[in-house]
């Protein structure tokens, strides 16, 4: 996909249709298993596609995040209750290193960001999760990048991560659930978007540089806006993961079923009114799909998906590219 001028060009009237089917509208969770793209000529999604299980070790992958320095290299985590580790995995599905994160304590870690930092690029740890709304605050953890694996064939464990700063935050409006973190490096901002339990998903976000490093002293996360997405009773639209294109133009959010796809620039101008276009992911056939992350090249994204009933935990990708429709 080209950068930043191709994909600025996403309509915010722009809606999703289905190829072969009258599904403009609608339900976005009850979208069939075809083809989709978005209709205003700016980008082309497939359908995503089931690349491989993923070890038993990842059993409740919950975040993922793209390494920067490596193509087809992405850091995952489990949720929480599960040993405070990130495994760098491929598209292969393959374990290459384990890396584990001390100094700080991880409540309900529930997703991870790559973003630029004093270092160059670290990690960013999302500590968020909150099922019942009783946290009176929540954390993200910044820690630097973990060694590159050593071998493409063999597990690596690798020395521990420790946070170089960890932000206390509290919601402006109360405490709420949240599954997913962006980090938009451009503008210096921290992205947090709810998981929809109480009956809407809301968009919070603060700047990095007003951010303390004592966490002792807390920093509000702003509510920007309530995002127009169909929750009603169908809790396969709980939002749980979200993420930023390389170029820092599109946001995607990403529901158990659904990806949603939103012009970005910044939180000052974002349109929280407007529904998205959106792209099923029930092709990809995930037990319960958990994490999102954009590929370095801007080219699609990579999902990981929980094991449950039986059914392994899982990686996927779902390819996106710029340019025109074909003409009927």
């Amino acid at each position: 996909m080209n950068a930043a001028r191709q994909r600025m060009g996403v309509a915010r009237t722009a809606v999703l249709c289905l190829l072969g089917l009258s599904a403009c509208g609608g339900d976005p969770g009850a979208a069939a298993d075809v083809s989709s793209r978005l209709v205003d000529g700016t980008i082309v999604c497939q359908p995503p596609v089931h690349l491989a299980a993923l070890p038993a070790e990842l059993h409740e992958a919950s975040g993922i995040a793209r390494d920067p320095r490596r193509a087809g290299l992405f850091w995952v985590h489990n949720d929480g209750g599960n040993e405070p580790e990130l495994y760098a995995i491929d598209l292969t599905g393959a374990v290459l290193a384990v890396v584990p994160v001390v100094g700080a304590t991880l409540r309900d870690l529930e997703d991870v960001a790559a973003g630029t930092c004093p270092e160059g690029d670290c990690l960013y740890l999302a500590d968020i999760g909150d099922n019942l709304a009783v946290r009176t605050s929540v954390a993200v953890h910044r820690v630097p990048l973990p060694g590159l694996p050593g071998s493409l064939q063999a597990d690596d464990r690798q020395a521990a991560v420790e946070p170089d700063v960890s932000w206390r935050l509290v919601y402006e409006d109360g405490a709420r659930d949240a599954e997913s973190l962006a980090i938009d490096s451009r503008r210096s901002e921290l992205v947090v978007v709810s998981k929809g339990r109480n009956g809407e998903i809301v968009l919070y976000a603060v700047p990095i540089a007003a951010l303390h490093d004592d966490p002792a002293e807390p920093d509000t996360l702003r509510r920007v806006g309530r995002l127009p997405l169909p929750i009603g009773a169908n809790s396969g639209q709980f939002v749980t993961a979200a993420d930023l294109s390389p170029d820092a133009s599109l946001l995607a959010v990403r529901s158990y079923t659904t990806l949603y796809l939103f012009p970005w620039e910044g939180s000052a101008t974002f349109d929280s009114v407007t529904a998205p276009p959106w792209v099923s992911l029930i092709a990809a056939r995930e037990a319960q799909g958990e994490g999102i992350s954009w590929d370095v090249s801007g080219d699609g994204m990579i999902l990981v998906s929980e094991g449950r009933r039986g059914i392994a935990p899982s990686v996927s990708q779902i390819r996106c590219r710029a340019g025109a429709l074909p003409t009927e």
